[in-house]
């Protein structure tokens, strides 16, 4: 799957032989192309164009006119995979040209124009966008954006689509199903999720990992030792115990992991790009270990053979989590999003930690080995019979997007927030001095943040016990993602915007939900 955006980009002329065009007017036309072009290019948007390919080195017309180059145009962006299209509008052209495109090629569409007194852009622009909205042929030509003369929209707006198609092309796994501990929340209506968000939700057993994972102990075990030796020689510190993490309970869990990954390479073909791990009560009670290899390690660059692929991964069967930490990957693929418990929250912070792991990439937000696994202490969890649990304190950074899927009465919002995340050892340190040992989250990867509002608030309207969060400003491409699957955005950064919802969506009836 390609990481960067693929976008069309298109610009549309006069169709009358005695109207407002001229050579000139066609040359100003493919030279704003160009330079439309050069931009995205230039900020890692890549650029399908089929006028190129349709006017080659031809004289006379370059903008699509008529019927036949839409037909022709068409054609051509067959042979493509793109994700949305960017449409200049810089002279006048008939609507309807336009709208047959639209009606044709069924994709996100943005529609860009800059400010220009001398070439009836505004005009035809306008005109162009109010007549999607009065025919709305489909629910692209409804859902079209505009954007005038904000060149940083449009690479939002690429992010955002390319996000939004790369998901509705993906499917999840879920090992061991949903409803981990009875949280209702965790679950969701897949044949819906599924009509609008997501290809496929795949469940499987756990006893697929367990049984593989007792046929690598037994018959592969240089597997096994071939990962630890990396952890070590990479700088993990692992504090063996003789109750909880014992060598024995050690190697399962890494057995575990590896069979997990053997089983991703058994489905690629199912292009699976986010996965969860139901460990609770199943794995950590009957298998006898947890399974914290697993949300550790499967969401990393790399491991002991060298780069790998990274799956987005969250614990208990959370399928709302899962599809917000993938929404987040597809925007900064570079990334691997945190995932994590509702630890604490007061005024100045918010911690969150999952229980036994998180991406180890938070350890130092980096995919340097070396950075992160000397960052880390393999410790004995506090949940389940044996295994590691894998501690870490989150590093400060001055933007992170902080994000969850939330359904409320069957409906899904997203509840949204940029945040600074703060030294997760300095915070938790000045909260409870010696006391810090015996804190909830003390033996997980701990990750501390700041919304700039109040604790109350936030509590008040948050919409599951798990948090995910990318590094960046991200919340304008969620944003318009949820645009396209019809998805309220409720700002969690906002004391005023919390404290309506909190009072609103408790006294709406179904059909007069915002």
């Amino acid at each position: 799957m390609n990481k960067r955006p693929t976008i069309a980009l298109m610009t549309f002329t006069d169709d009358r032989d005695d109207g407002i065009s001229s050579p000139e007017v066609e040359k100003f036309l493919k030279d704003k192309q160009k330079e439309l072009k050069k931009f995205l290019k230039l900020n890692n948007i890549d650029v399908v164009d089929p006028l190129e390919e349709l006017r080659k080195n031809k004289k006379g017309w370059y903008g699509a006119r008529n019927l036949k180059d839409i037909k022709d145009i068409v054609d051509i962006l067959s042979n493509y995979s793109f994700e949305g299209v960017i449409i200049g509008a810089w002279t006048w052209a008939p609507p309807m040209t336009v709208m047959e495109f639209v009606r044709k090629i069924s994709k996100p569409i943005l529609y860009y124009t800059e400010n220009d007194p001398f070439s009836g852009n505004l005009s035809q622009f306008s005109a162009t966008c109010a007549s999607l909205m009065e025919w709305g042929v489909n629910t692209h030509a409804i859902k079209h954006e505009r954007c005038f003369g904000d060149r940083d929209y449009i690479l939002k707006w690429s992010r955002a689509v390319s996000a939004y198609l790369k998901m509705r092309e993906s499917a999840m796994l879920l090992w061991g199903g949903s409803y981990a501990v009875k949280m209702e929340h965790l679950q969701d209506d897949i044949p819906r999720l599924k009509s609008f968000l997501i290809r496929d939700v795949l469940f499987e057993d756990q006893y697929i990992l367990v049984n593989r994972a007792e046929k690598i102990i037994k018959n592969q075990q240089e597997r096994i030792n071939t990962f630890k030796n990396w952890l070590v020689k990479n700088g993990l510190m692992i504090k063996y115990d003789k109750n909880m993490l014992t060598n024995e309970a050690f190697d399962k869990q890494i057995a575990l992991l590896i069979s997990a990954r053997d089983r991703l390479n058994d489905l690629e073909m199912e292009n699976i790009n986010g996965v969860s791990i139901k460990c609770q009560p199943e794995i950590y009670k009957e298998y006898g270990v947890n399974a914290c290899t697993l949300p550790a390690f499967l969401p990393l660059s790399f491991n002991e053979n060298g780069e790998q692929k990274i799956y987005p991964t969250v614990c208990e069967g959370d399928i709302k989590g899962l599809l917000t930490s993938m929404i987040l990957f597809f925007l900064n693929n570079e990334v691997p999003p945190a995932f994590g418990d509702l630890i604490s929250a007061e005024d100045d912070y918010i911690e969150f930690a999952n229980c036994g792991a998180g991406s180890l990439f938070w350890a130092a937000n980096s995919n340097d080995v070396k950075k992160t696994l000397k960052n880390t202490e393999a410790v004995g969890n506090i949940h389940g019979v044996s295994g590691a649990a894998f501690s870490y304190y989150g590093k400060e950074l001055d933007e992170i997007t902080v994000s969850r899927l939330v359904r409320i009465r069957g409906k899904h919002y997203m509840q949204l927030g940029k945040a600074r995340e703060l030294d997760a050892k300095k915070v938790l340190t000045s909260k409870y001095g010696k006391r810090i040992k015996d804190h909830l989250g003390q033996t997980w990867g701990k990750i501390v943040i700041d919304l700039g509002v109040r604790a109350e608030n936030f509590v008040k309207v948050i919409g599951a016990n798990h948090l995910t969060a990318t590094i960046g400003d991200f919340t304008d491409e969620i944003t318009i993602f949820c645009r396209q699957v019809d998805i309220p955005v409720l700002r969690i950064d906002s004391d005023k915007d919390m404290e309506e919802f909190y009072t609103n969506i408790r006294y709406l009836d179904k059909d007069q939900r915002f």
